[in-house]
């Protein structure tokens, strides 16, 4: 490694552990319109899955949950960005470079595994394995928040714990119970949190 490359990778690991960076872009809203979102896609699920046929619901949820994801997404960036301009932060950076890449093995993983199950139902291989996608979804979703904790404020680890603690329990113990456990977590959770977090560091 030459000086100039050293050099660049002191300034980004200063950056990622430095205190003012860590707290100023958090955006409680974020957090409370991703749990609305979620809500949303629970109660739209329920409904779907009561008044459709099994295939087309599974079509019609995948688009449910995806929406779902991106609003809560759009919400994250759009908030968190508009905070980034009142410090005059850019926009793309190493910072969030390096946390990118340390959140997507998750997020593939839990759309792996999601697709794997879909398609051994589809294909009427082995037993229906339904009940296990809030499980993979909620730990997934904690592993990839346990990483960004490392760069956040206690409330985004705390967040991370809660959901791998409730995935590895709704894996042993709601199977039959997926809307309590969605709406618990991705609803309930994210909205405990982005209250917490919108008192302590703001909207």
């Amino acid at each position: 490694m030459d000086a100039e490359r050293a050099a660049e990778e002191l300034k980004v690991i200063r950056r990622l552990m430095e205190r003012p960076v860590r707290y100023s872009t958090m955006s409680g809203l974020s957090g409370i319109l991703a749990g609305c979102a979620a809500l949303a896609g629970v109660a739209a699920d329920w409904y779907v899955s009561h008044a459709y046929s099994p295939v087309r619901a599974v079509q019609i949820n995948v688009a449910v949950w995806a929406g779902v994801f991106l609003a809560a997404f759009a919400a994250a960036v759009v908030l968190t960005r508009l905070r980034e301009r009142k410090r005059g932060m850019p926009f793309w950076s190493d910072v969030k470079r390096r946390i990118l890449w340390t959140i997507l093995p998750p997020f593939v993983v839990c759309v792996g595994l999601t697709g794997a199950i879909v398609y051994r139902w589809w294909a009427g291989q082995g037993p229906n394995l339904w009940g296990l996608i809030p499980a993979i979804w909620m730990v997934t979703y904690g592993l990839a928040l346990w990483q960004v904790g490392l760069f956040s404020p206690v409330e985004v680890r705390i967040l991370a714990v809660a959901f791998l603690l409730a995935g590895l329990i709704a894996a042993a113990a709601f199977h039959a119970h997926p809307y309590w456990a969605l709406g618990g977590t991705f609803g309930g959770f994210h909205l405990v949190y982005g209250l917490a977090v919108w008192l302590r560091h703001g909207g």
